[in-house]
């Protein structure tokens, strides 16, 4: 069993790799922009761990018992993930690690490429359950110091407050494991999330793309209002626009060259929309792929960097698609099959 495991391979399972490593991979696969990256396996995670770290853990979770107080919850997860990071410190996969990581740089034809570690637990991103946002992510991270240091702390939110509390109460195995992607960094002009229905009334005909200057974790975080597209998913029509004022963007620190920083956007730029019409085609097939070779409806994180759209993110949509879909009646003729196919599809 490997510790490093590569975006392009194909058939990498989630058990191998997690949720977000088996999507990108499978994303990959399917011909999409993807940027460049490897995945530290869960069988990685294992090895470094060790038997008897998962004993003391699962003990210190045992004793939450069924129904725990957040406090408890808080102070257990804060004990478990310092235990992981310390108890971790030279474990015997560092060396694949670091060896990926330049095989990477090599790859980019850079010395030190930034990167984006981000955790990709095997309990994540299921149509079943979700995590999203929950594990640690870091990006603008440079050098196989940092990278190898933001494994850990990636491995080490497998166990946060919500996911623990999550665990006590009987929702998932204490056992679940972590892969970690790390991927290359896009220096993105835009960045945003798209859902391949409509999240306010779970239309299944329209694309909706959220959209901000500069990297998407303002967005992702609920700190900034984004643009708002809805696209018609069967005639490719921008039937809705929202132009918010956006005075600010997140960027790598001008100053360190690493993590993140939010600056301004020159005033001109403030009204544009973050994404042009170009720009919003390319994300409407993308979401139809997506979605057809899911068969389930579909959110995605894309980042736009000259002028090209890079998927790094899709997932099952988990609130309308658990509901039946509406058969839709008031079209008729040819646009009606269409629709009533697209529902069924669904």
């Amino acid at each position: 069993m490997t510790t490093i495991a590569w975006i392009g391979d194909g058939e990498l399972g989630v058990d191998r790799v997690g949720g977000k490593g088996r999507s990108l991979d499978t994303l990959h696969c399917l011909g999409l922009r993807v940027p460049e990256a490897f995945v530290v396996t869960t069988h990685a995670y294992r090895q470094a761990v060790g038997d008897k770290l998962v004993a003391e853990i699962d003990r210190r979770i045992a004793a939450l018992g069924t129904d725990p107080d957040p406090e408890a919850v808080s102070s257990v997860s804060d004990s478990v993930r310092a235990l992981v990071i310390a108890e971790t410190a030279d474990h015997s996969c560092d060396a694949d690690i670091r060896a990926a990581y330049q095989q990477l740089a090599s790859r980019l034809g850079q010395d030190e490429p930034a990167v984006a570690v981000r955790s990709s637990s095997a309990a994540e991103d299921s149509a079943d359950r979700s995590f999203a946002g929950e594990h640690d992510s870091y990006l603008w991270v440079l050098g196989v110091d940092e990278v190898s240091a933001a494994v850990r702390q990636c491995w080490a939110s497998l166990f946060t407050a919500r996911a623990i509390s999550y665990r006590a109460r009987g929702g998932a195995d204490v056992d679940d494991v972590m892969g970690v992607v790390v991927q290359r960094m896009v220096d993105a002009d835009a960045a945003g999330v798209f859902m391949t229905l409509n999240p306010v009334n779970g239309d299944r005909s329209k694309v909706v793309v959220e959209s901000v200057w500069g990297l998407g974790e303002p967005l992702v975080s609920a700190t900034a209002t984004p643009d708002r597209f809805v696209l018609d998913k069967i005639t490719g029509e921008i039937i809705e626009r929202n132009i918010v004022q956006k005075p600010t963007r997140a960027t790598r620190n001008p100053v360190t060259g690493r993590g993140l920083a939010t600056v301004p956007v020159d005033e001109a730029d403030h009204s544009l929309p973050s994404l042009d019409d170009t720009q919003l085609r390319q994300l409407l097939d993308i979401a139809r792929t997506v979605e057809r070779h899911a068969g389930t409806p579909q959110d995605g994180e894309f980042a736009v960097a000259d002028g090209e759209v890079h998927l790094v993110q899709a997932r099952p949509e988990t609130v309308w698609s658990s509901k039946p879909a509406p058969r839709i009646t008031s079209a008729t003729g040819a646009m009606g099959h269409v629709l009533s196919a697209l529902t069924d599809r669904n």
